[in-house]
This record gives C-alpha cells, sequence and structure tokens, in this order.
C-alpha cells in the first residue's frame, strides 16, 4: 500500500498547500457570510508531467482517494479530501456528513468545481463509478447544485438541481472501455452560496484482466529469401516493451535434424505498446535460409512475454515455399553444323521478384552424349524479376548429323544449387531443340 499513501501525501504537499500560492485572488478575512457572500476564492490544480502516469487500479474496489488527481478546480478555496469544503484555507474542513451519515472518504467541494481522474489503469479495467453525493450537513438546508459526471468528455449524468434539503443520491455508473473520468459540481444558476458538494464514498470498481494475444491467421506460408506478416492483436496488455519469439512444438526438431537451423525465422522480435484495450501490429516472418528438395512446414507458437515471463502464446503454422523460377532460350531451336558457334539469349523470371539481378549459371545439361555444348553465360541484365545472359552452344563433340534434345538447369546466384548437390525444389530449366548438319 506504500503507492497509496504517496499518492495521498503528493496530493496535500504540492496540490493543496502550494496550490494555494496559485489562486487567482488571495484569501480574505471570513466575512459575514462564511460560505460565499457573493464572492469566490478560485483555486485549480493540475498534475507535474512526471504525476501524468496511469492509476494502478487493481481488481476489486479502489477508492479514488488513493488516486493521483491529474487536474482539479474549486470556487472556495481548496478542494478537501476526507473533510467538507470549509472554508478558503487547505484543511479547515469538517468530516464529510450527508443525511446524518458521515463519510471518512470523499471530496468535499464547492460550485463550480471539476476533479479529473485517468482510467488508463495498469492491472485491471475499470468497470463501474460508484459514488454517495449531496450537500454537506453543515450548511443545513440551504445551497443549490448540480452534479454532473462526464466519461471521455462526454456528459454520462447529471443529478439534477440538489438542496441541502435533498435526500442523498447515488451515482453507479458503467466504465467499460472509457479512458477519463470527469467529477463536475455546478451552482445550479444562483450562484455558490452555501454550494459545499460532497463526493462520499467515490469508488471505482475493476476487473482483472488477462493479456490476449490473436492472430489473424492460423498459417502463414513466405518465399525463401521473402518475409510475409502476422497482424497480431494484443489485448488488455499493460503499456511498454514486450518481447516475441519463435518456439517450435514438441517434436519439431529443425531439417536435417540439429545440424541445419529452422529455414523460417522472426524478424520482430520485440514492440512497444501504447496500452489500449486493444491495438494491432505486424509481425515479420522471414525465410532467409538455404532451402532443400520440398517446401518445409512446422507448427510454432509465437510468445509474448515482458522481463521473462510469459504472457501469452498461441499456435501458428509457418510454410516456407521456394520462388517460383522459370528460364528460356531464344531461339528456342538451332542448326548447325560441327564446330559452329550459336549465341542463344537465356531468360530466368523470379516470382515473387528477387531483390537484384543474380549471376546466372549452366547447372547441368543432358542430352545423353559425351558432348556439353552450352559452354558459357555472358553478364547478366535486368532486375530480381527478369534477368536475361547470353549463351554460347557450339556444335561438336559426338553428335553425329542428325536432330536432338537437350534439357539443361540453371543456376541462380548460390539460391539454387547444381545437379550433383542438394537441388533446389523450384530450380529452373529449359530444353533446347539443335540439329547437325553435314
Amino acid at each position: 500500500m506504500m503507492h497509496r499513501a504517496v499518492a495521498r501525501s503528493l496530493w496535500f504537499g504540492s496540490a493543496l498547500t502550494l496550490g494555494l500560492t496559485g489562486c487567482s485572488q488571495p484569501a480574505s478575512p471570513v466575512t459575514t457570510d462564511p460560505y460565499a457572500g457573493g464572492r469566490s476564492f478560485p483555486w485549480a490544480y493540475t498534475a507535474p508531467p512526471t504525476q501524468l502516469l496511469p492509476l494502478r487500479l487493481t481488481a476489486g474496489e479502489n477508492n479514488l482517494y488513493y488516486e493521483p488527481i491529474l487536474a482539479a478546480r474549486n470556487s472556495w478555496g481548496p478542494i478537501e479530501i476526507d473533510r467538507s469544503n470549509g472554508e478558503q484555507q487547505a484543511g479547515d474542513g469538517n468530516a464529510i456528513t450527508l443525511d446524518g451519515t458521515t463519510y471518512s472518504r470523499g471530496f468535499g467541494t464547492h460550485a463550480g468545481s471539476e476533479l479529473r481522474f485517468s482510467l488508463k489503469g495498469t492491472d485491471a479495467t475499470c468497470t463501474r463509478f460508484v459514488s454517495q453525493i449531496g450537500i454537506d450537513d453543515e450548511v443545513g438546508t440551504r445551497g443549490s447544485v448540480v452534479f454532473q459526471v462526464y466519461l471521455d468528455g462526454q456528459n454520462a449524468y447529471d443529478s439534477g438541481v440538489m438542496t441541502g434539503a435533498s435526500a442523498t443520491k447515488t451515482i453507479d455508473l458503467d466504465l467499460t472501455g472509457k479512458q477519463e473520468l470527469r467529477l463536475v459540481v455546478t451552482d445550479a444558476g444562483n450562484g455558490i452560496s452555501f454550494d459545499h458538494a460532497d463526493w462520499a464514498k467515490p469508488l471505482i470498481s475493476c476487473q482483472a484482466t488477462t493479456p490476449t494475444l490473436t492472430l489473424n491467421q492460423s498459417a502463414l506460408s513466405v518465399y525463401h529469401l521473402h518475409t510475409a506478416s502476422l497482424k497480431a492483436a494484443f489485448a488488455h496488455y499493460p503499456p511498454g516493451l514486450v518481447d516475441l519469439r519463435l518456439e517450435a512444438d514438441p517434436g519439431e526438431p529443425p531439417p536435417g535434424g540439429t545440424l541445419l537451423p529452422y529455414p523460417v525465422v522472426l524478424q520482430t522480435t520485440a514492440l512497444t505498446l501504447s496500452g489500449a484495450a486493444s491495438e494491432t501490429r505486424d509481425v515479420v516472418i522471414a525465410a532467409p535460409e538455404k532451402f532443400g528438395f520440398n517446401n518445409y512446414s512446422s507448427a510454432f507458437h509465437l510468445v509474448v512475454s515482458r522481463n521473462g515471463q510469459t504472457l501469452s502464446s498461441v499456435p501458428v503454422q509457418l510454410t516456407e515455399l521456394p520462388i517460383k523460377f522459370t528460364a528460356s532460350v531464344e531461339p528456342g531451336s538451332v542448326s548447325g553444323r560441327q564446330g559452329e558457334v550459336k549465341t542463344l539469349v537465356l531468360t530466368v523470371t523470379a516470382d515473387p521478384p528477387l531483390d537484384r539481378a543474380y549471376p546466372l549459371s549452366i547447372g547441368f545439361q543432358d542430352n545423353f552424349t559425351q558432348s556439353y555444348p552450352l559452354e558459357s553465360v555472358g553478364p547478366v541484365s535486368g532486375n530480381g524479376a527478369r534477368m536475361q545472359a547470353a549463351l554460347t552452344f557450339r556444335f561438336g563433340g559426338n553428335n553425329p548429323v542428325g536432330g536432338y534434345q537437350l534439357r539443361a538447369g540453371v543456376a541462380v546466384g548460390t539460391i539454387t544449387t547444381g545437379y550433383r548437390d542438394l537441388l533446389y525444389a523450384g530450380a529452373p530449366s529449359f530444353g533446347l531443340d539443335f540439329t547437325v548438319r553435314p
């Protein structure tokens, strides 16, 4: 309960005592009508920036007495804590009394007045505001005021005119989803004489909240060397930094046992949350690791933690897909005599596009003879979506006169691999018809 004592100490020390020095008029000697006499003694308070923090509202009932006030004003000296308004000095009121009932907790105000609180609790969600209201018994049947409550700037309660002869009323308001509470007292339009208005036993009820994480999809596919995003909705999270990580489900070892890393990795490893009731953020997954024969898919949990403590964990299936490469040559058929050289244009496309153009080379070629007529690939032009290079083809070797078909695989930089190595699942290849003439 240390924070409660500190809050009260700060209020009395900085708000009530120091606040008097900020009044628009100095205190004056008591007049024949000590409650107004046609005059006012305005007082106002604004919390320093260092105190503008979310309230530590906890599950159950929270007395506003313990919570820091963000701003306040009063027409007859300082607002009093656990006392009636009294006179123009701080701490000069009596016990709060309404209809003969004395209350140990509450605020003693004087029309017109206002108290403003934040409802951005860090440990709970506010659900109800309850308070007993009326004109304090110390002025008898005199005085006339109107109590009003504003939630997020909208009027949520109006008591109508109450006098010293009015019975105590109970305010009971739903606060669900609200961010700010303002308690206002007006003078009912006939001046402020005897307008000693009490907010007795002001309570905010809250419910404990458990942070929840929801993903917009339970499975995500990521192309090799690319990224994809999940939409993650964070609900009931306290404001501040959270850590994110991927945990593989039991029984889901990395490909190749412990020798190879998981091909999908989490790029978004930390987020700063605002503390809103719900906020959606992008969580980015990347696939930078070497690809193999087949699509890779595995079950993970996306885990959110703070200071090493897990707050939420949700399952997600992650799949890595190969880039869709295609290869072709122009012209698609050639003819020539032994020893003759032809120049072809090799074109490779990538879907989705790569970040840039990569070198191209012949990974393998098969025509079921002992000759390998594709001899070189020239410099590459184009971009990551479409790459082109000149390709040299030589007629010769053991190919006698006649027609043939050749199949060749293309290696794209170090992304795809060669014939004797692990083949990229989407490795491009092309066919070429050639005829050896006499």
